[in-house]
């Protein structure tokens, strides 16, 4: 029996728990957030049922491909997240790797359709001080979900404080209402 993933309160307390240990003796933790590509857009065409069948094969299959060590949960009904304590940048990017190839190999129906379905994730890690806080883990682990749906879906894409900070600069000037007005003009 492979049992079933945690909520997503039970899940907040285990990384809660987990960053709080990682951060007091220095050990990595890394955390994958995963989404199937269109699920929305998809239930609305084929039901509940399909979002059952969704949920259900999404769970059994991560948490029997998945080590002992890690926990599976949801924060939301189509997101999943992989919480993996001991873990770096690569030994993360390969599990969230694994899981979204087994994912592929995986056949859901519809209204008696095979459908072609793909899996994203966003992995962000902790290998050192700088990250304060586990929501912020878990923030940036749904920021890189983003970019990963964004640059088309169906792969794995890890957090990095390089390119959040590039796609977070400045916000676009308004040139529709001309050069700025020194201090004194009229």
């Amino acid at each position: 029996m492979w049992g079933s993933p945690f909520s997503q309160a039970q899940i907040l307390h285990l990384m809660k728990t987990e960053f709080a240990r990682s951060r007091r003796h220095g050990l990595p933790l890394a955390v994958g957030v995963f989404n199937v590509d269109r699920l929305r857009s998809l239930i609305d065409l084929y039901g509940a049922e399909l979002r059952d069948a969704v949920r259900e094969a999404v769970s059994k299959m991560m948490m029997e491909g998945t080590r002992s060590s890690d926990f599976v949960g949801t924060v939301s009904d189509d997101r999943y997240v992989l919480l993996m304590p001991h873990t770096d940048v690569p030994q993360a990017q390969v599990a969230a790797e694994r899981v979204r190839a087994r994912f592929a190999d995986l056949t859901i129906r519809a209204r008696g359709q095979e459908l072609a379905l793909a899996l994203s994730g966003g992995v962000a890690t902790i290998a050192d001080k700088e990250t304060l806080f586990f929501d912020t883990l878990l923030s940036q682990a749904e920021i890189a979900l983003d970019w990963a749906q964004r640059g088309g879906g169906n792969q794995v894409v890890t957090f990095s404080r390089e390119r959040f900070s590039s796609e977070e600069g400045p916000a676009p000037t308004d040139t529709k209402q001309g050069p700025p007005r020194q201090v004194g003009e009229s």
